[in-house]
């Protein structure tokens, strides 16, 4: 959010403008405002604009006899960033030598990203600090100061990792002390979700990932027959699941892949590799909520029933079962380098085959803590 507050004798007014995304993304932002005796305009990158109509009486002429204060006031907290071409006026102010008469301010716009992101690995995003940097890992399956320590585990055939996320009484405790934001118990109704990880495999058709619900609400990521990749969501409000298919190429070549999925109601932003992401948006009718999530299924999926029409799939006459016709080529798929994120949760899976929560600091695993790979 940018706000613009002033006053001119008639009391305090303030504007604010928000973005649907974060402003402190490490990318350039326009902000634009101007006070006149029609009105005050507060704008952020051309798109986004509040307008205030001035008072039809009261005064008009804003006096300033104090100093200019670029970045902070005072004794306020600093901005850690970089400002370029400000004006006032329509007169540009020369910020570069100002910045080299002034203790920690520094001319240019390179900042430490610009020399040192590159050791960020693994997709991993720099992210500046005020005497030095760090490597942002959420969004990649590796983990470690520079994104290279590698969080994987091996599926052998015919083995599954299943995580259940535990009725919401069972974690009451910790869920009072979480904000909002952070919680993901049974009886929580999901309007988004931020999945990454990344997996090979040469083994084709196999489910990656499977989150179940108590309802008929589900998502599936899987490979299909010729390895090319599908993700699925039920919400309800459709007579078919809302399908995603990347026909373009086989990911069942034994090469490493990423998957990151952010869905925020009903747009899905989906990157694969190193490719620009693709926003999907469900049709009009769909739900947007994912009813009480239950389980987590890496590799394997039973005791539910999805996927229909999808001819590896025999169904029964009960929507809670689904067999596997040819088990040897669907249920497994050999994986590495996984680091599993729902809503800014990680679950981070070890070469034993183990799943272990890892959230901010907690060790008592509240949501099952260790699940052992199991067998079927």
């Amino acid at each position: 959010m940018v706000s613009f507050s002033f006053d001119v004798g008639n009391g305090p007014v303030e504007l604010a403008v928000r973005s649907p995304t974060a402003l402190n993304d490490d990318q350039w932002h326009r902000v634009s405002a101007e006070r006149n005796v029609k009105e005050a305009v507060l704008q952020l990158d051309q798109q986004y604009r509040e307008v205030r109509p001035a008072p039809p009486q009261g005064h008009t002429r804003l006096e300033l006899y104090s100093q200019l204060y670029v970045g902070a006031a005072g004794g306020q907290r600093g901005f850690l960033g970089c400002i370029r071409s400000l004006k006032m006026n329509g007169v540009t102010l020369d910020l570069e030598e100002r910045a080299k008469v002034t203790p920690g301010v520094k001319p240019g716009c390179s900042g430490h990203c610009t020399s040192f992101g590159v050791y960020c690995r693994n997709g991993g995003k720099c992210v500046e600090k005020y005497n030095g940097y760090s490597c942002d890992c959420t969004s990649t399956a590796y983990d470690g100061p520079f994104c290279t320590k590698d969080v994987g585990g091996f599926f052998e055939a015919g083995t599954l990792l299943r995580y259940n996320f535990l009725p919401e009484v069972a974690s009451a405790a910790v869920m009072e002390v979480r904000s909002p934001s952070g919680t993901l118990g049974s009886e929580v109704n999901l309007t988004r979700e931020d999945l990454a990880f990344s997996f090979s495999t040469s083994s084709a058709p196999c489910i990656l990932v499977y989150i179940s619900s108590r309802t008929q609400d589900y998502l599936a990521i899987v490979l299909r027959q010729n390895g090319t990749l599908q993700i699925r969501y039920n919400l309800g409000g459709l007579r078919e699941p809302f399908t995603i298919n990347l026909d373009q190429r086989n990911m069942a070549n034994g090469q490493p892949h990423s998957i990151n999925i952010s869905r925020v109601e009903k747009v899905i932003q989906l990157q694969v590799d190193h490719y620009p992401p693709v926003s999907y948006s469900f049709p009009d009718a769909s739900d947007t909520q994912f009813n009480l999530i239950k389980t987590l299924f890496l590799g394997k999926v039973y005791g539910v029933g999805f996927l229909a029409g999808d001819t590896s799939l025999l169904w029964t006459d009960s929507p809670a079962q689904a067999f596997f016709l040819d088990p040897s080529d669907c249920v497994f798929c050999p994986m590495s380098s996984w680091a599993f994120y729902v809503s800014e949760i990680q679950i981070t899976m070890t070469r034993t085959g183990q799943v272990v929560l890892m959230m901010d600091g907690w060790m008592d695993g509240w949501m099952g803590g260790w699940m052992d790979g199991r067998t079927d």
